[in-house]
């Protein structure tokens, strides 16, 4: 995982596809962006979203992806976003290649607040999950990069 200042994005364009995300950003005020789905081309997508984030469950479910790497940008708000390497976890629901997704369980995980001063890009290998609180229960408008790898 890549977790750094929105800034330095531009530091990142050997990533698959982040220059996509980078035209997107520069090209539009984040903060009017329109909750939703977007097609950035090349098999690449954007999806904002709105949402209240939530105490951290007892048992967390994380993510993972095959196709795709995300980048992850909180625009309004602020939330705590976990991670760990996809060897540290176990496997809860299979693969599903529709929606290229799968989920497990960790034993203990990482954590960075992405609060719109920075960004987060989870590869394959990475387990993920957002929306949990980071100090306190607020409404976070979330741009969720999908790109193809």
């Amino acid at each position: 995982m890549i977790s750094d200042s929105i800034k330095n994005l531009d530091r990142y364009l050997y990533v698959p596809n982040v220059q996509k995300a980078i035209d997107f950003i520069n090209a539009n005020d984040l903060s009017s962006v329109e909750l939703g789905k977007y097609d950035l081309g090349d098999d690449c997508t954007l999806k904002v979203m709105e949402y209240v984030t939530h105490e951290e469950p007892e048992e967390v479910l994380l993510e993972a992806h095959r196709e795709y790497l995300d980048l992850q940008l909180v625009v309004k708000g602020s939330e705590t976003f976990l991670f760990q390497a996809i060897d540290l976890g176990e496997q809860a629901i299979s693969y599903d290649n529709k929606k290229d997704v799968e989920f497990y369980t960790a034993p203990y995980c990482n954590s960075v607040v992405l609060n719109g001063d920075n960004f987060a890009i989870v590869f394959p290998n990475d387990l993920h999950v957002g929306n949990i609180v980071a100090g306190e229960e607020e409404t976070v408008k979330k741009f969720v990069f999908k790109l193809k790898i």
